[in-house]
């Protein structure tokens, strides 16, 4: 019998930026790492043989927990990726909820049915990492396997594998829950379902969010665009009067505008919002939409100026890994 156990990677940016990450290589946050150290004291005491994750940065991040303590090698493999995305990799959820809600509702309700242009279809995603689990049960006879990998691919082959016609029976997990699989005679059973009881309140990413609950209720997501001559009074509110040479963003919640965030190279010169749409965690997207731009421009770090460190930016840029006034945009372990 092979002992299987499938992890999805912690927090990552998307999570919190509330951008689609697919196989877009993102980081992991200072929240996702905390949720790492927790999935490594729950790992302390179960012996491991071998450790397989995605390549992308923020799965192989989380599989340190496992693979490192235990002084066992890393094995990567690119058929345990996330869904690609196409066409919508990196975009923010506020664009789609805007300008395609349906297929947005779909992306995440409807899986077998959704589809844009590139991006890969439920059969194509399920069958690349159930061909790669196979390969890997059969080969680790009598041994226990664990392998890390992303939340849509592994809710597509969980449903697959033990709820064909339940759709609902394989809820979105929390980052780094836990499902326990064994294998035996060629054939799989399931042990547990997307445990996460390591996380607490004070480390979840889904205790935060709505989107996944089902009662109707949507998290608050922005969109962007670029600034227009009708932009002027809301940059005269926020107190800022942009140059040529910046890069301008505006944030748009629904169809009211909130807030500004612009750069000049990778330094950030503002980051704010309208008093009316503070303490809602908007600003960790606004950055999102800096680190987005400046990484697009092929800069490695975010660097910030005395200019946008008021208190409450402070708490952000903290909470977010900048050290000295710097923060890498390049994901990295």
């Amino acid at each position: 019998m092979t002992k299987i156990y499938l992890i999805r990677h912690a927090e990552a940016e998307g999570n919190v930026f509330r951008r689609l990450q697919g196989q877009y290589d993102s980081f992991v946050t200072p929240n996702g790492r905390k949720q790492i150290e927790a999935l490594k004291k729950r790992f302390e005491s179960i012996h491991v043989d071998a450790v397989f994750a995605s390549d992308l940065t923020r799965t192989r991040c989380t599989a340190g927990a496992i693979y490192k303590p235990k002084g066992l090698e890393l094995k990567t493999d690119k058929r345990f990726r996330e869904m690609s995305v196409g066409i919508w990799e990196n975009l923010p959820f506020g664009w789609l909820d805007h300008s395609d809600p349906e297929r947005n509702h779909d992306f995440s309700h409807n899986p077998e049915t959704w589809h844009v242009e590139n991006s890969e279809r439920f059969e194509e995603y399920t069958a690349r990492f159930l061909q790669a689990l196979d390969e890997i049960a059969a080969s680790h006879e009598g041994k226990t396997v664990v392998i890390v990998s992303h939340g849509m691919v592994l809710r597509g082959i969980l449903q697959k594998m033990f709820y064909p016609n339940d759709r609902k029976a394989v809820a979105h997990c929390e980052n780094t829950a836990v499902t326990h699989l064994t294998y035996e005679n060629g054939s799989y059973r399931l042990e547990y379902l997307n445990d996460a009881s390591h996380i607490t309140p004070e480390i979840s990413t889904l205790g935060r969010q709505m989107w996944w609950r089902g009662d109707g209720k949507k998290d608050f997501n922005m969109w962007y665009c670029a600034p227009t001559g009708d932009d002027k009074p809301l940059l005269q509110i926020l107190g800022f009067a942009p140059e040529e040479t910046h890069t301008v963003r505006i944030s748009v919640l629904g169809g009211v505008k909130t807030g500004v965030v612009a750069l000049e190279g990778n330094e950030l010169k503002f980051l704010g919002l309208l008093e009316e749409h503070r303490g809602i965690g908007l600003s960790a997207q606004l950055l999102g939409e800096a680190v987005s731009i400046a990484r697009s421009q092929g800069f490695e770090t975010l660097r910030i100026t005395q200019a946008v460190m008021h208190p409450a930016a402070q708490r952000l840029f903290k909470n977010y890994g900048f050290v000295d006034g710097v923060m890498p945009i390049i994901p990295h372990l």
